[in-house]
């Protein structure tokens, strides 16, 4: 079979500029009917070992040994690759010297016997050029030219070689890690401007679009809007209100008790007073509101007032204190317990259908601090068929009340159901069956 003559030559000298895209272009097909086939097989490898092809590195390694090359020269080529990689390693870090012997210990390894200073600066030029280091003048002709003599060459240790690089590596990963941690804080920072800004946006909209609906209802009925102008303030929802309100309509409940007041309690009062003709001859929904504040609690009774339902809704102020859960944990909560007992005496529990709105206190009072609703409202309505529904499930916290209530009803072998209730909030009703204690 015909062969190129001068391919191992050729190919030679590849190796020796560390012309590595070359010597990775010699194929098996070429390279099988060549007669010094197992030396181009281990320059293709070393070209492929240097340009970090390992599996390719790998099988042109094996068709050497095959093909008869001698371990010697194998490894002598492989060492000098490996000598090279750390050279271009320290070359990337502008480690001159360093760099410099490790390509000259390159050449000494694979290339014994030649001119080791003008093949290291052959194989240094073309390496720099490949690193896109051409002109960088941290390399200086002094030092290409002043390389010891090969005979003089204490050829640097690999280990110590690959330690250096992995601790160059480590600096730049290291580098990496702080640019990209301080891009991702900024983008944190803008996300959250933007989240701040368009909530601002959204809420101030809502305001508005509620003032003119309230402004038109007053002008049509004389009413004064049930609506709450202030920035700082919780007012429930609309679509809340709106499934609230669908609960009373399709439930026949005979109590309703309220942890939190606000428009929720002059919307459920007005809604009950269209229901009860609907009622008869049932007596009346009793709606059992509490306030710890005495700020809203007026606020409430005026809203009430203005409505003509400040004697259909038993408004209680109740200031907060350390309350003593069958759990054993101590929370501040309403001074509720009394009017819960009077509220419960007056309606036998058998048959009996009570909702619990719960949407206070507040989540800056603490940890679970709605938690106690359902412990309070269980012992006080022992017999009851009591459905819980609880507001801002959106947040962590209530979320895990929701999962505290079911695990002690599981636990006090009271069967319930748990309906979690997609709005702006989010809401959670547990509804609980009928038990005796």
């Amino acid at each position: 079979m015909p062969y190129d003559e001068n391919l191992l030559e050729r190919s030679r000298a590849q190796w020796q500029f560390g012309d590595w895209q070359s010597l990775t272009k010699l194929d098996r097909d070429t390279l099988q009917h060549h007669p010094d086939r197992a030396k181009l097989a281990l320059l293709c490898a070393a070209g492929h070992q240097a340009q970090g092809n390992v599996a390719e590195a790998r099988q042109h390694t094996r068709l050497a040994i095959d093909w008869g090359c001698s371990k010697k020269l194998i490894s002598q080529v492989l060492i000098s690759g490996v000598y090279n990689t750390l050279g271009c390693a320290a070359a990337i870090n502008g480690q001159e010297n360093r760099a410099i012997r490790h390509f000259q210990a390159a050449m000494h390894t694979g290339a014994a016997g030649s001119d080791m200073q003008l093949l290291t600066q052959a194989r240094v030029g073309h390496q720099l050029t490949q690193l896109g280091l051409a002109n960088n003048a941290t390399f200086s002709r002094a030092a290409l030219t002043d390389l010891p003599a090969s005979n003089t060459l204490q050829l640097p240790s690999l280990s110590k070689g690959f330690e250096e690089m992995a601790e160059a590596l480590a600096k730049q990963k290291a580098h990496l890690d702080a640019q990209l941690k301080k891009q991702a804080d900024e983008l944190i920072r803008v996300r959250q401007f933007l989240d701040s800004s368009l909530k601002k946006e959204v809420s101030n909209a809502a305001r508005q679009i509620e003032a003119a609906v309230g402004l038109q209802g007053y002008f049509a009925t004389g009413e004064l809007p049930n609506i709450n102008t202030e920035r700082h303030t919780w007012p429930i929802s609309p679509d809340f209100a709106i499934y609230l309100i669908q609960l009373l309509e399709t439930n026949d409940y005979d109590v309703i008790i309220e942890f939190g007041s606000g428009l929720s309690t002059v919307i459920v009062a007005k809604t009950l007073a269209k229901m009860t003709e609907r009622r008869q001859p049932k007596p009346p929904v009793a709606l059992l509101s509490f306030d710890h504040l005495e700020r809203y609690y007026q606020q409430t009774l005026a809203q009430l007032t203005q409505a003509g339902l400040a004697n259909a809704v038993q408004l209680e102020l109740a200031p907060l204190q350390p309350y003593t859960a069958p759990n054993g944990n101590t929370y501040p909560y309403y001074t509720c317990q009394a009017a819960l007992a009077a509220l419960a005496d007056k309606h036998p529990p058998k048959g009996l259908r009570v909702l619990v709105l719960v949407d206070g206190p507040p989540a800056a009072t603490g940890p679970h601090a709605r938690y106690p609703a359902a412990p309070t409202v269980l012992a006080a309505f022992i017999g009851a068929q009591i459905d819980f529904l609880l507001d801002d499930y959106i947040r962590d916290d209530e979320k895990e009340i929701a999962a505290l209530w079911q695990a002690e009803l599981t636990a006090s072998q009271i069967k319930h159901t748990t309906t979690e209730i997609k709005l702006a909030k989010d809401a959670c009703l547990i509804r609980t069956q009928a038990f005796q204690n």
